[in-house]
Parts: C-alpha cells; structure tokens; sequence
C-alpha cells in the first residue's frame, strides 16, 4: 500500500473510553498523530477523521461516510478480545471480534489496513484480516506511553510514505526508543489471498447502500429479482452481513426444505412448517402445536405465532432471508396466500396502532428468478409496489475490469472489451470465463473461439437453455426469429413471449423489440435451434 504523489490516504481515527473504565491518554494520541502528519512532507496528501467516544453504530456510519483507507481505533480491550466502545450512556458496550470482522467484509474494497491500539486485540484483529489486506493487534496489554508511542512511529513512516508493514515495525522501534519494553506487544496480520472466485464479490455501490438504508427502516422488505446466476445470493448475503455488524439478528431460510408433496398443495401443513423452520432457525423450541388456534385461519395463527412468540424472543432486530422462494411461487394451492402473508407482515409495521412496534422489529429479504411461474406474476402479487424493489442490472466495464484485476489477469481496456462483446455484462458469465481462461491458461483470443461451441467453458450452461427452449414450441418460434434478425433491427413480439424470453435470461429490450442478450447466445442458438 504505498500511494502514488497524487493519491490522497483517508485515515479514520476513531477513540472510547467508557466512564466505567480507567482513563487513558487518547486525547493527548490524537494530538500526536495529527502533528507527525502535518510535518510530513507530502503533508497534503492525509486527510484525517476522528470520532471521539465512539458508539458501536458510529464505526459503520463514519466508514460509509468517509470511505478511509486506515481505520485507528484507540481505547481498551477485553482479554476476550472485545472491543470497549461506548452505549448512550457512556458505559461499557463490548462489540464481538465476529461483529467487526462482518463490518470490514463490507468494506473490504475500501479499507487497506486496521489499527487496534487496544489491549489484547489480537483476537480481533485474526478475525479482521480475513478480509483487510493488514491488521495491527496488540497481544497482550500495552501500557498508554507504549501505545502512544507506537503511533508516533507508525504515523511518522506513512507520512514519509512507507508500507503498513514498513511503518509497523517503525511503531515497534519507536516503542524500544522510548526506553519502554513493550515492542513485542504490537503484532501484524497479514491477510492470505485466496484464489477462490466465491470471494470476489463486485460490488454495485448504488444499490448495496440502498440495501443497507432499506434493512435498517423498521418493517423493511427487500424484494431482490434477476435471472438465474446474476448474483442475488451474493446481494443477499451482502445484506445479511451488513445486519450482523450491526447487532441484527439473521436467519437464512432455504425455501426448498419447506416444499415436499404434502406442503406445496395445502397451505395449513406449509404454514406450520414454516413456522417451526424459523423457530429451528432462531434456535427456540418448536412450539406450533401448542399456539395453533383451529378456530383461526392458518394466516392468522402464522401471525399470531411471529407477533406472540417469534418476535417478542428475539434480542434485537430479526432479519429473515427466503432463499429460492421461487420454489413457492411455482405452486398453485400455497403462492398467492403466502406472498399475502408476507406483504402482512410488512404492512403491520406501518400501522401506527399498538402491534406496529413489534412488527418493525421484522425486516424481511425475498430474493427470485424471473424464471416464469406457474402460477403467480409476481408483478400483480401483493409483493408489487414495495419500498424498494431491485432489479439486479449488468455489470458496467469498469466493474468487469475490477473482476479481471481480482482473478490477478493484467488485461487492458480492449481486452475487457472483448470479452464483454462475447457475454455483455451478465456476472456468472464473465465469472466462468475469466476463471477458465486464469485456470486453463488459455489466450483469450482462443477462449472466445470455443466460447459459443460444445468445447468451450459454457457448455453445460448452453445446454441447460437449450433444453428450455425446445422444451417450449411458441418460445422456440419466438427465438429464431430473435437469433435470425439483423443485430441493428430487433424484432417486436408479443408482450407476453418477449417476457417470457427475458426471465429465462435470453434477451434484452431495446424498446419495444427484443434482441438477444449477448453475442454468446446468439452465435450457440443459431448453430443448435432449428
């Protein structure tokens, strides 16, 4: 991390110190850091924040808010590895090594190094470096002339523009040059790179801040839809993570363990299994039999089961992700009620009567393919017109050149082009691709050759299509004649087949004419589909 002359480097410098703890030096810490970067020679180039007697929900606010590359804290530390930041009442509130860890995930684009100028934060800091490329801790205890000591020459080799790793062992020297024998106190983790392209999440700036305001709005549903493998599952864990780091509690609920040939055709038996699956989840006892009312409608002991026993038990807030809800969708005799049933639980946040509070305790995501469903659009559904409703777009060029970067290719713009003239901006596509052509060694020339044939890295995807459309004589019809038109005149068909063809995932709109979503698509479906 050394920045070039004309990169600025944001420092977050970030302090507590709880009435119920000893005092300690923080003040006189602040001080010291902001002269060692003002007598820097390229002086110009910090910009420091602090925040003074800092509450858990203060760390994230001032990172979305300042976006640093250096998060400081300084204050006190459990032997446990807790971090002591403050409650509205100056006290005491320990924040778990688990719950930072999940907040750095966030913002792990973002932020370069973390320094914990806390006794025993080691703990937090292993936990921390999973996703920050550098983390300091301290291993033990450090006394306040040590602590402060280690600032000085940690600050003092950043303004002269040296590494965290450089300026780490500056801070250690700094501490043997006081006379204090603590040097060995301060430790460095560096995070291991794992070439794993389930790590490399690209993210979507706009839309992940929209998630994160939503989630925190009492009652909030997110509705998150695509087609298939545009990365709704990593939205949605985005989410979730963001909800743990702020003390929400989350549960992941796997629509497919709820569907068997009982469930899916009587609503009652699927009610109850909902209902125990959440219980199961939230790690409470399964206590549907004893509250089921056979004078009540099944929604209405759903609700009764949440507002009187679910929710009241739940700590904090209660953030429940359905995932492959599509799943529910698909059936006749249990789609509409449930999704009724959600959009009640939304609707009773918003009230304004006695039971209102309770419900703002719930924030629902749901997130679905725009596969086509048997039964239901989910557009007229009583899931249309909430809040915020997301509709997961491509990704742009400069987030495709990101992803190259991550998969450790040094490719230029032209390259990124290229491959984006074969897939457009479909995630999963250009995913696959680059992973085959890092783990394969191939150029890219040769790749994009064998791309929209049965040799190349989307084969079995193709297929999957393929299958689909021949599968569905009126779709096929429509295709050809999609694949079949000149590239600069799209054709126009009927409103309900053009849909159809995008939630499968295989066009895009150019008005009203349709035309296919990538060169992929095209140049595989006009060798196969006759």
């Amino acid at each position: 991390m050394t920045y070039a002359s004309d990169r600025q480097m944001r420092i977050l410098f970030l302090t507590a110190e709880p009435t119920d703890t000893s005092r300690l030096r923080l003040q006189q810490e602040l001080r010291e850091i902001q002269q060692r970067l003002q007598l820097a020679n390229q002086r110009e180039r910090f910009q420091l924040e602090y925040g003074l007697s800092a509450r858990p929900g203060d760390v994230s606010q001032k990172i979305l808010d300042f976006q640093p590359d250096i998060v400081h804290f300084s204050g006190h530390g459990t032997s446990t590895g807790e971090l002591c930041f403050e409650n509205t009442f100056g006290q005491v509130q320990p924040v778990k090594p688990q719950a930072l860890a999940a907040l750095f995930e966030l913002v792990a684009n973002q932020v370069q190094c973390v320094l914990l100028n806390a006794c025993h934060s080691v703990i937090q800091a292993e936990a921390i470096v999973q996703h920050i490329p550098f983390v300091i801790g301290m291993n033990t205890a450090i006394g306040d002339r040590a602590a402060i000591a280690f600032s000085v020459g940690f600050y003092k080799a950043l303004g002269a523009n040296r590494s965290p790793q450089e300026a780490f062992q500056f801070g250690c020297v700094e501490i043997q040059l006081e006379g204090i024998s603590e040097e060995l106190t301060p430790v460095l983790r560096k995070k291991i790179v794992r070439q794993s392209s389930s790590n490399f999440y690209i993210e979507r700036p706009a839309i992940e801040q929209q998630c994160y305001q939503e989630i925190r709005q009492p009652g909030a549903l997110i509705r998150i839809k695509a087609p298939d493998k545009m990365g709704k599952t990593y939205l949605v864990n985005r989410i979730l993570t963001y909800a743990t780091a702020n003390n929400y509690q989350t549960v992941t609920l796997n629509c497919s363990r709820l569907i068997n040939p009982q469930t899916k055709t009587d609503i009652e038996r699927f009610l109850r299994s909902f209902c125990a699956a959440v219980s199961q989840e939230l790690g409470l006892t399964n206590q549907v039999n004893e509250r089921w009312n056979n004078q009540w409608t099944p929604m209405d002991n759903t609700i009764g089961y949440f507002q009187e026993y679910l929710l009241p038990k739940t700590a904090n807030y209660l953030v429940l992700a359905l995932n492959d809800i599509d799943l529910i969708f698909e059936q006749n005799e249990i789609s509409q009620e449930f999704c009724s049933l959600l959009r009640s639980f939304y609707d009773m946040a918003r009230c304004g009567d006695v039971k209102s509070e309770i419900w703002e305790r719930l924030r629902l995501i749901i997130a679905h393919s725009t596969e086509v469903y048997a039964s239901l659009d989910i557009n007229k559904s009583p899931l249309a017109n909430l809040h915020l409703v997301i509709d997961l777009p491509d990704f742009e060029q400069e987030q495709v050149q990101r992803l190259v970067e991550l998969y450790g290719l040094k490719w230029n713009i032209e390259q990124v082009q290229r491959l984006m003239d074969m897939v457009g901006g479909h995630p999963n596509l250009l995913r696959t691709g680059i992973d085959h052509i890092r783990s394969h060694q191939n150029s890219l020339e040769q790749f994009l050759e064998e791309a929209p044939t049965l040799a190349g890295a989307y084969k079995n995807h193709l297929l999957e299509l393929l299958e689909k459309v021949e599968n569905n004589p009126e779709l096929k019809t429509a295709f050809i004649q999609v694949i079949s038109a000149d590239e600069n005149n799209p054709v126009q068909l009927r409103p309900r087949i053009a849909i159809s063809l995008y939630r499968l995932g295989l066009v895009k709109f150019q008005g009203n004419c349709v035309q296919p979503r990538c060169k992929l698509y095209r140049l595989y479906f006009q060798a196969f589909l006759e």
